[in-house]
């Protein structure tokens, strides 16, 4: 099986680095590769993230910025069959490798490049090029062009630098790359001498890169130029070095004073806008001059250097294997999540992330499709490949109206399914997973092409119960909610397979909707989260304080009405306990016109509250992250929690919790133990268990030790990964016994 060497040439881009490294990491193939960085002359932190890699990959410093230069060092290091360049702003999808083999089934092969995905990840950039003997690139291609692949073509076949692999043979045959070209046709010039030694260059219909195309030293942000002189000397040298054989020398000419005057023209227009000054005129025109000199100079006797045998002896080593990121029995998994983070609004896009990531450290390949109120794009974030899709609008076919499926929940089913089936185009899936709730699983359990797992959170019926303007409601009932109800039910009885995340849930459901689930399909895999290093106890402050937080929806069902109800006679009781309420404030209360916050201030509550209260909102993650952290108890007492998150959040921190004996609660928080239980509802019971912990520093410590502990023995993420494998093979398993 063919050996490849990965060559990333990388240039003040250290983050960026660290990223296309992680990606690396998951790469599907069968055979051996090995990862070398050339790094230089960087003037970041790039050392440091290259030294973190160590002796994972090869590396080597290149002393000049010059990307010819960096790549020929690259190629002597190399030991693979293969070499294979990856810009350091650029990720590959896990098959690259895998596709990039197939091409090399002919020793004539002496190159082979896929296609390039832009920074939104979702379009393409670049699909095929070809390019002529004086420097001109032509992308419009939407075929490959073997026909042009001939030694002497006028027109050649072209690889693009972000997404190209040499046969290394090939490469140190026609002496790697020209060092005159520091920047800009670089590759162009290597397809070019490759074509004319014989070799096929073979242009991929898939082998995907993704390509951020990051800001360097000659091209800004917008991808204009910032320093023309590569651009236009290495244009008059290649054009000269490749093109006198194939037309005169005055057109040739002529030719790069047309490519400099079209600079020109855009800089003036630039200047014109306000996005350019005179200066950078004045710069152009010196840099221009000098690039004539220069490349005419030295495109009529080349003399820069290649490869030679001092640079091979210098840099070659030893082929060092990279590890992956591997399982035995790997999937391809998409979850479905229309909430995600970092903007996100409760458990359910938190339980997503934490699930996906988990799975996708255990070596599996997992796919969030989540809503962008923007653009499409996709990226890889912790390992998974997020994919925010603007929401769609979609006719509901025969299936969907018959169930009288609301038009606003089928478009999202709608849209999530049609981004699994471009997924699919690039590869095959095995099982798709989908919430309960707003059934996100609907066209994919209509659809019937993979197996459809469902997890179980808290149902449109409980959340009702403290929702009575909807639910006493007949036309928005009739609309909405009897048939989301009874499209709730069709999932939970016919899905592949039921993820339930406490005993709770599964026996309330069973009691609200009136069936049993199936024993065979249903697995209880509690809620998990990862691992961090949990908080210091909080030293005692100088005034006695005490800090409550409260996480969620300001809502009737998160029990938000009870904890306003208990804050009087707490506050009244411990003069230094202060509450930190955080999540949405901005929804209506059950059946007014204004919202909690706004009724506590129209109330006088907030001005009596002073400091001691505040409403903080919506927080992004690392500042709830630090609320946890900081506060000396968490409080959340919903009417009903199928598990109960937040909880975990706190537990991970180490800080005692107070909640409510219903639903899936008791099975999070066990009372007297990592916590307190109160009956729902009931704000004097809330106000006496946050009385009991403000009063005792030692029962708070005690039972925060003792919620850590409960943590790490049952609600770690990777644990809840783990446990999920058994769930899934349930899924493929009845998936594949069902009749065609």
């Amino acid at each position: 099986m063919i050996t490849f060497s990965i060559v990333i040439n990388t240039l003040d881009r250290a983050d960026l680095l660290q990223e296309t490294l992680e990606s690396l990491c998951r790469l599907r193939y069968a055979g051996q590769f090995e990862v070398i960085v050339v790094n230089g002359p960087s003037a970041d932190h790039s050392e440091q993230v290259i030294a973190a890699w160590l002796p994972r990959i090869r590396s080597a410093r290149c002393p000049v910025p010059n990307l010819s230069v960096s790549r020929n060092i690259g190629i002597c290091m190399a030991a693979g069959d293969v070499v294979a360049f990856i810009d350091d702003d650029a990720i590959p999808e896990p098959e690259w490798l895998t596709q990039l083999a197939a091409a090399y089934d002919d020793a004539g092969v002496g190159g082979a490049g896929g296609r390039v995905l832009d920074s939104s990840g979702y379009t393409f950039q670049y699909h095929y090029a070809s390019a002529n003997r004086v420097g001109d690139v032509d992308i419009s291609h939407r075929t490959d062009t073997p026909q042009l692949c001939f030694p002497g073509s006028r027109q050649f076949p072209y690889l693009q630098g972000t997404n190209a692999s040499f046969r290394r043979s090939a490469l140190l045959e026609v002496g790697g790359f020209d060092e005159e070209i520091e920047y800009f046709l670089d590759e162009t010039d290597v397809c070019c001498r490759l074509v004319d030694a014989g070799y096929l260059l073979r242009q991929l219909t898939h082998a995907y890169v993704h390509h951020k195309t990051a800001p360097n030293g000659v091209r800004d942000s917008a991808q204009l130029p910032r320093a023309f002189y590569p651009i236009l000397k290495n244009t008059i040298y290649f054009s000269l070095k490749h093109g006198l054989a194939y037309d005169t020398r005055e057109r040739i000419d002529a030719h790069n004073r047309d490519k400099a005057d079209s600079h020109r023209r855009h800089l003036d227009f630039l200047i014109a806008n306000g996005s350019a000054t005179e200066e950078q005129r004045a710069r152009f025109e010196d840099e221009c001059a000098r690039a004539w000199e220069i490349g005419t100079r030295h495109g009529l006797a080349p003399v820069a250097g290649g490869i030679d045998a001092a640079k091979r002896a210098r840099w070659q080593g030893e082929f060092l294997p990279f590890a992956t990121i591997g399982h035995a029995h790997a999937l391809t998994l998409v979850l479905v999540s229309r909430d995600y983070p970092p903007n996100h609004r409760g458990g359910i896009a938190t339980f997503s992330r934490d699930l996906a990531e988990a799975l996708a450290a255990e070596g599996h390949q997992v796919h969030v499709i989540a809503e962008s109120t923007t653009h499409s794009r996709v990226e890889l974030v912790g390992g998974v490949w997020v994919h925010r899709v603007a929401l769609g609008q979609y006719a509901r076919p025969y299936e969907a109206f018959e169930r009288a499926i609301p038009q606003e929940i089928w478009n999202w089913c709608a849209t999530a399914l049609m981004e699994a089936r471009r997924i699919a185009s690039h590869r095959p899936l095995d099982l798709v997973e989908a919430p309960i709730w707003d059934a996100e699983g609907a066209a994919f359990l209509l659809d019937g092409r993979w197996p459809l797992v469902t997890s179980l959170h808290t149902t449109l019926h409980f959340s009702l119960q403290g929702r009575a303007e909807l639910r006493d409601d007949p036309a928005w009932m009739a609309r909405f909610g009897t048939p989301m109800l009874a499209l709730e039910k069709e999932l939970m009885q016919r899905s592949q397979a039921i993820r339930a995340n406490s005993a709770a849930i599964r026996r309330d459901i069973e009691q609200a909707y009136d069936f049993r689930f199936d024993d065979a399909s249903l697995r209880l895999v509690p809620l998990g989260m990862p691992d961090v290093a949990p908080a210091a106890a909080p030293q005692p402050r100088a005034d006695d304080g005490v800090t409550v937080l409260f996480v969620g929806r300001l809502e009737a069902r998160k029990g938000i009405d009870v904890l306003l109800a208990a804050i009087d006679p707490v506050l009244a009781q411990h003069p230094r306990v202060r509450f930190r309420i955080i999540g949405d404030d901005t929804l209506l209360m059950s059946g007014a016109q204004i919202s909690y916050k706004e009724h506590c201030r129209q109330g006088g509550q907030l001005a009596r509250w002073g400091e001691r209260v505040s409403f903080e909102g919506r927080v992004d993650d690392a500042t709830l992250r630090a609320a946890y952290r900081d506060c000396d108890m968490f409080v959340a007492p919903s009417r009903y929690e199928s598990f109960g998150l937040v909880f975990v959040e706190a537990m991970r921190e180490a800080r005692p919790v107070i909640g409510c004996a219903a639903g899936g609660m008791p099975e999070v928080v066990s009372d007297g133990v990592n916590g307190l239980l109160v009956a729902p509802g009931d704000s004097a019971a809330l106000a006496g268990a946050i009385d009991r912990l403000a009063a005792s520093p030692e029962l708070r410590e005690r039972m925060g030790r003792a919620g850590r502990a409960l943590f790490e023995d049952k609600f770690i993420s990777r644990r809840m990964a783990k446990d999920s494998l058994p769930l899934y093979d349930i899924a493929l398993a009845r998936f594949a016994k069902a009749p065609a």
